[in-house]
């Protein structure tokens, strides 16, 4: 007698495929079905314009109009702000929320515009930063900064304090300025440096912390504020 094949099968039924055969194509390879997970990449959100104001105004009167608008002084997190050397009267502002009003004796802004920085660790950014880095001295009267007279001494400080900043520097240039202003009867002398070069992300955190709070001191002059680009 002559078995065929379907008579032997358990049961008297067909055999189910295996998973292999289901993805097994015309060509006899197997394709394998691959899934990917969406990394989560740390970032931080930004709102920057820039505001003109008369040519004649000072740092300081700035910085107030815009205290005003914020609700809080430069470097407490909600914004900072700096001088266009291209444009007097004109500057930058980056803030954690859109403002909803111009600032007082403002002539003309921008639009606040949506800006996301990504702060991947090992991510390389060109960088350029204006502070006013020095030794603090304090005393029960008062507290004094005695700013760096040297590049040298402002890129060591950079250096040795990178890691709380959570950067690791690649490149750095050092340039030393002097910001000279009149705010009511009062005449400011503020020196400064001007730092550019490139970095590494080294720790997210607490890179995002100095990018909203700023860097160094006097950032009610316009000074603290770390711009990055790729």
């Amino acid at each position: 007698m002559e078995l065929t094949l379907h008579s032997v099968a358990l049961g008297g039924q067909k055999k189910p495929r295996s998973k292999e055969r289901d993805h097994r194509s015309k060509d006899g390879f197997v394709h394998s079905m691959l899934s990917f997970t969406r990394l989560e990449i740390p970032e931080v959100e930004l709102f920057e314009t820039a505001v003109t104001f008369d040519p004649a105004i000072d740092p300081l009167a700035v910085h107030d109009a815009l205290a005003s608008v914020f609700g809080q002084k430069a470097g407490f997190g909600r914004f900072l702000f700096r001088a266009d050397s291209a444009s007097a009267g004109r500057y930058w502002v980056r803030s954690i929320e859109p403002w909803t009003r111009w600032p007082d004796r403002a002539l003309n802004a921008l639009e606040p515009r949506r800006t996301v920085v990504q702060l991947a660790e090992g991510l390389m950014y060109h960088f350029s930063l204006g502070v006013c880095a020095g030794e603090e001295f304090v005393s029960p009267d008062e507290k004094r900064v005695v700013p760096f007279d040297t590049a040298d001494r402002v890129a060591a400080w950079f250096r040795d304090e990178a890691a709380q900043f959570g950067v690791r520097p690649l490149m750095l240039n050092v340039t030393l300025n002097t910001m000279r202003f009149a705010h009511g009867d009062q005449r400011f002398k503020v020196p400064y440096a001007a730092l550019d070069g490139a970095l590494e992300v080294a720790n997210a955190d607490r890179l995002r912390r100095r990018i909203l709070k700023g860097f160094g001191y006097y950032r009610r002059t316009g000074l603290g504020m770390l711009e990055l680009s790729n």
